[in-house]
């Protein structure tokens, strides 16, 4: 059987009123060399029947996984994915986005011209959930097919200072629906999609640490919906927000400390090791000072210690111990300059 160039994993939960409108954009593709791996999360809705509605479309290259159990975050599907692919390169999307007629043979040209680990967009559409149609995308597409044709392509260095410095400064956007992964990369570097809320992020980081040849362009593929229910933007408690979001922290963290420590150049810098825990750790940390002003501090004294028990959590604790010291001595210092002027 003919190895795909392309597979396309995307992860599948509750999706029926989506998923045909993402299904519709890969059969529209100028480049068909591709293979769809879709991996049901235990819906509970219509989502599988209407990907079932969709094989016969696909000549044989559609297959459908499921998870033994909900996870409730599309991390365990994704992997799932990938490990059921075979393409030479991935493209992991969202259940509810889409992606432009060109986008494969666009990325999959520029992959094989650079011999690409990884080709990143740095653009994307952001299309409200109120506006998506058809008509609208098609719209989009033609008001701004200058700007997405320029192909600019930048090859990074292979510094990781550099490249770190580039991931501090925001140069890097980190969804994994934005860019095309040679399959070898993930499976060879082992990098898997964390059961973190920042799951993107985390992986994202780890392909900058470990692949050769990262090539960014300046190629706008994706369409990506905004939605007010999705699930960055479910409604929970205080209490509930603050466990999602720290569990989140701590799991992703004990995954980056770990891949980190598996590689020499980050056992030999050490300082470099901490820039990193520190980039992960700071924009983990936004989700969670949301939740401050509504929790008293002895309701998340409780949530600590209930999270902070379950496990071994001595990387984050000797992190966190650290942090806390070394800002309580920058506002001694302040406070010292302050009273001598």
């Amino acid at each position: 059987m003919e190895i795909p160039a392309v597979s396309v994993i995307i992860p599948l939960y509750n999706a029926e009123k989506y998923i045909g409108e993402c299904l519709e954009s890969i059969l529209a593709q100028t480049f068909q060399n591709f293979e769809v791996i879709i991996v049901d999360d235990c819906s509970t809705d219509s989502s599988v029947a209407v990907v079932e509605g969709y094989r016969k479309f696909f000549g044989g290259r559609l297959k459908i996984a499921r998870t033994q159990k909900n996870s409730g975050n599309p991390g365990v599907p994704s992997n799932m994915g990938i490990r059921l692919s075979r393409g030479e390169y991935l493209l992991v999307l969202d259940n509810d986005d889409a992606i432009t007629p060109t986008a494969l043979e666009e990325l999959y040209s520029v992959a094989k011209k650079f011999s690409a680990d990884v080709v990143a967009c740095e653009k994307y559409f952001a299309v409200p959930d109120e506006l998506w149609s058809k008509n609208f995308l098609t719209q989009i597409l033609a008001e701004n097919q200058k700007n997405i044709s320029a192909h600019d392509a930048i090859l990074i260095p292979e510094n990781i200072s550099e490249r770190l410095t580039q991931c501090i400064n925001g140069q890097n956007l980190w969804p994994l629906w934005a860019k095309l992964i040679r399959r070898d990369a993930l499976i060879k570097n082992n990098i898997q999609l964390v059961d973190s809320v920042i799951q993107d992020l985390l992986a994202t980081l780890c392909l900058l640490l470990t692949v050769r040849k990262y090539v960014c362009v300046s190629n706008v593929v994706n369409f990506y919906r905004v939605r007010k229910d999705s699930l960055y933007h479910q409604k929970y408690t205080p209490q509930n927000y603050f466990r999602k979001y720290f569990r989140s922290l701590r799991v992703g963290f004990d995954y980056f400390d770990k891949f980190l420590s598996e590689r020499e150049i980050f056992r030999q810098h050490a300082d470099l090791k901490y820039k990193m825990l520190s980039l992960y750790f700071d924009a983990s940390s936004d989700y969670l000072t949301k939740i401050y002003g509504d929790t008293s501090i002895y309701e998340l004294d409780e949530i600590l210690r209930e999270e902070f028990g379950n496990g071994d959590n001595r990387a984050l604790s000797a992190f966190v111990f650290n942090l806390l010291h070394l800002y309580r001595l920058q506002l001694k210092d302040l406070q010292s300059r302050i009273e001598q002027e």
